[in-house]
């Protein structure tokens, strides 16, 4: 059976080529791989009839080859990721000068939907600043699924960057910040009479001469804390009060000042976190 050729790069005059892992024959010039390209050597490919296989697939290949030919390269805006993906590592493999920026660019879009996709990617070509941007995300993720999708290289520096989170988590999130200065006054004046739903225990330790619900709005507040080190990413639900419990207690607004002091000492702590390229 005669191989296939792509329909796109079947030139008369090619002198190189290649067939890709689902057969597809694409038939190039072997001056564009030697303008555009590091990862062909065109002085080790032989120009007397054989054919070159590569490990990529007729898809990323067509792309890839669009990128060496003077005319408008694919834009790859609206490229799915699982076509994106090999087409990013093709790029970088074959050194593909004109492709690795805008897949570069397409990568980083999908930092949302595909994190660990990303940091992998990032981290095996030499993105540091883009391992950085994304490793904030993956904490909100499943840590299990995390470790089993990050190559052996990368688990290590992930274990340490983890602990760092985890520090804050313990250090400053899961500590409220009690000890008041100027807000005990405005504590002391609430007046709230609600005393019986607050909880015996802290009625007797050191909030008896304050507002009575902020006992409450504490332990609400450790409760969503206490979920795990990845609601650090979602700090808006966790000081959401108009969420339940706290949506059945009235909030008062000294209270309110000691969740923004809460959530601000918490924030300052993840800011002083290093960056995941650190850990490399």
């Amino acid at each position: 059976m005669k191989p296939q050729v792509n329909s796109q790069f079947n030139f008369a005059d090619a002198d190189v080529t290649f067939k890709s892992s689902d057969g597809v024959l694409f038939c190039v010039h072997r001056k564009n791989l030697e303008v555009c390209t590091e990862g062909f050597p065109p002085s080790e490919i032989s120009s007397e009839g054989e054919v070159v296989e590569l490990t990529e697939t007729s898809v990323t290949l067509e792309i890839l080859f669009q990128f060496m030919y003077p005319k408008r390269h694919p834009a790859l805006d609206i490229t799915p990721f699982k076509v994106l993906e090999p087409l990013a590592e093709a790029a970088e493999k074959y050194q593909v000068f004109p492709a690795m920026n805008i897949c570069h660019i397409r990568m980083r879009n999908m930092i949302d939907k595909h994190p660990v996709e990303v940091a992998v990617y990032a981290t095996k070509h030499n993105y540091p600043y883009l391992v950085s941007e994304v490793a904030p995300i993956m904490i909100a993720m499943d840590s299990a699924k995390v470790m089993e999708m990050l190559p052996q290289n990368l688990i290590l520096p992930w274990i340490r960057y983890v602990k760092q989170w985890t520090n804050v988590l313990h250090n400053q999130a899961l500590t409220s910040p009690i000890g008041y200065s100027a807000a005990d006054d405005s504590h002391r004046r609430a007046g709230h009479s609600d005393r019986s739903a607050v909880d015996e225990p802290y009625r007797r330790a050191r909030y008896s001469d304050r507002c009575t619900l902020w006992p409450q709005v504490v332990v609400a507040i450790l409760q969503r804390l206490g979920k795990g080190v990845h609601v650090l990413r979602s700090l808006d639900e966790v000081f959401n009060t108009s969420a339940s419990p706290l949506d059945k207690v009235q909030v008062q607004s000294c209270c309110m000042e000691e969740l923004k002091k809460w959530r601000s000492q918490i924030e300052v702590a993840i800011g002083k976190i290093p960056k995941f390229s650190v850990f490399l």
